[in-house]
């Protein structure tokens, strides 16, 4: 029951949140037309002179009734998310997925003595990487692997096929995989020194079933919620990477509403990135305290 009312008031601050800076970008949008030869009188016809108040229960109505109006195109509001939801469901996946698997793995094996030099070389990657503009990364991986290597699409996309998510699944998994190193080597190396792990050894215990099974479950609940949080930041849409992709999801559309002033497709948009990173956000602590609690019975 608390979960529920806390949902709810979320959703209506959320709600009223996107709203208003959904009309507040289009209020001025004659400007869009000033050199287009079109009559101020005929633009401001077509612009919407509903107050604030009536904006919000009208987009409140529609959440109830799944009808959020049309886009400038002409497209329902919904119908458009929806298309846009499976390709960036798609993307943030392979990258976090790539990410993480990656990082966890590498930052397990550079504690293993004969490993050591994977953890220097790694960090310096990372901090490379998270110093590096995203769009930066991008542009080196198309020319690289489209240009001159000619193995993957240069961006664009066909349903189910992972080509088409591979160029920007290694943009956006980079970023994952840097920071979740990062934090999975110092949460594993300050592991690997407690005395819990002193007493694995004492105990006869290999050092690959301390390092990937007990000191992977003790870093796993901070680690979860690093991923499910980056998963909710890209399900919320990429902009910058879609767009040097072309790739047709959530974050293109988002620009492609900024850019219109299109404020019902930009109100329901807001609407759901603010949704889908509270609800990963609270999955995420449940999946969580249920980790620890685990991780506490098993001690």
């Amino acid at each position: 029951m608390e979960e529920a009312k806390r949902f709810l008031i979320f959703a209506v601050f959320l709600s009223a949140i996107s709203v208003f800076f959904s009309q507040l970008r289009s209020l001025n949008k004659e400007f869009l037309e000033a050199d287009s030869g079109i009559r101020k009188e005929d633009i401001q016809q077509t612009s919407s002179n509903k107050s604030f108040t009536e904006e919000y229960l009208g987009f409140c109505k529609g959440l109830l009734t799944f009808d959020l109006g049309e886009t400038e195109s002409g497209d329902p509001v919904i119908s458009h998310i929806v298309s846009r939801f499976w390709p960036t469901l798609h993307l943030a996946s392979f990258a976090v997925l790539t990410g993480t698997v990656f990082a966890v793995f590498l930052a397990l094996m550079s504690l293993i003595p004969r490993f050591g030099f994977l953890g220097e070389i790694f960090a310096f990657l990372s901090q490379l990487i998270l110093s590096t503009p995203i769009f930066v990364v991008s542009v080196l991986l198309l020319v690289l692997f489209f240009l001159i290597l000619g193995w993957f699409p240069p961006g664009g996309y066909e349903a189910g096929n992972t080509a088409y998510v591979i160029l920007p699944g290694f943009a956006l998994g980079s970023r994952v995989f840097a920071r979740l190193f990062l934090f999975a080597s110092q949460l594993a190396g300050t592991e690997k020194k407690s005395a819990y792990v002193n007493v694995l050894k004492a105990r006869g215990y290999s050092e690959n079933r301390i390092l990937f099974r007990h000191i992977l479950l003790k870093v796993s609940p901070v680690l979860l919620i690093l991923v499910l949080l980056d998963l909710s930041s890209l399900l919320s849409g990429a902009i910058v990477v879609e767009e040097i992709f072309f790739f047709p999801g959530i974050g293109k559309s988002m620009y492609h509403a900024i850019r219109t002033m299109d404020s019902s497709l930009l109100a329901a948009l807001l609407f759901y990135s603010g949704m889908i990173f509270y609800i990963l956000t609270r999955v995420s602590e449940k999946v969580r305290d249920r980790l620890l609690g685990w991780e506490t019975g098993a001690a």
